[in-house]
């Protein structure tokens, strides 16, 4: 009799070990998937940062390889803040979802007035700061043509390519600031732009990687 019950004992280990063995190799599975995902989902991104060149599904799909697994799809946008990805490894499928916050990559505020900008900017600008009743504040305005050539000296030697440069400073002459058509503003962007639509300000952001930048409608026409 107790050699039947060790033998049935025996057999229960075996099989109840056999089934945690598969139950290990599935999470184990669904770590490594997560992981993929993850990361595909972060690297995809930071493409839309300063040092991003927008190739969000590229990127993804070279991070969840990287990790063993396959892009099955990418929910990502030029500059969008916000990226899903949907990655399979063996079977196993994950999603991940990364986040940034545009305001954490503008520029600090600093006490800066509004001289030198274009009056419609100028009145649609104190209009908005109004309304945000500090929530909302200019960063920087009108600048000097000295002043563009430092920012662009400087952008140039952190980014080591002119063309890469272009992307976040303008060249001293072709900047928006210079002319007076531009700001940059701080805080809560995102209030500032449901204000722009609500108050009907002639302004615009038409640059997706500087959340930070409004321009007079007509600016660029």
């Amino acid at each position: 009799m107790s050699v039947l019950v060790s033998c049935a004992a025996l057999a229960l280990a075996l099989i109840l070990g056999g089934y945690a063995g598969r139950l290990s190799t599935a999470a184990s599975l669904q770590a490594r998937a997560q992981l993929a995902a993850d990361a595909a989902a972060l690297a995809a991104v930071a493409e839309s940062g300063p040092y991003g060149r927008a190739s969000h599904e590229a990127v993804a799909r070279r991070f969840a390889r990287s990790n063993g697994a396959r892009l099955l799809r990418c929910w990502c946008e030029p500059g969008a803040t916000w990226v899903q990805v949907r990655v399979a490894l063996e079977g196993v499928i994950a999603e991940a979802r990364a986040v940034f916050d545009p305001a954490a990559l503008a520029p600090a505020p600093s006490a800066v007035d509004a001289g030198g900008l274009d009056p419609a900017l100028e009145d649609a600008l104190g209009r908005l700061i109004a309304a945000a009743d500090g929530s909302v504040w200019l960063v920087s305005g009108y600048r000097s043509p000295e002043r563009q050539a430092v920012l662009w000296q400087e952008a140039l030697e952190k980014y080591g390519d002119p063309e890469r440069a272009d992307d976040w400073v303008a060249r001293p002459g072709d900047s928006m600031h210079q002319r007076g058509l531009a700001v940059d503003l701080g805080g809560d962007l995102t209030m500032a732009v449901r204000l722009v639509d609500r108050l009907h300000l002639p302004l615009h952001r038409p640059l997706p990687n500087e959340p930070w930048h409004f321009e007079l409608s007509s600016a660029r026409r």
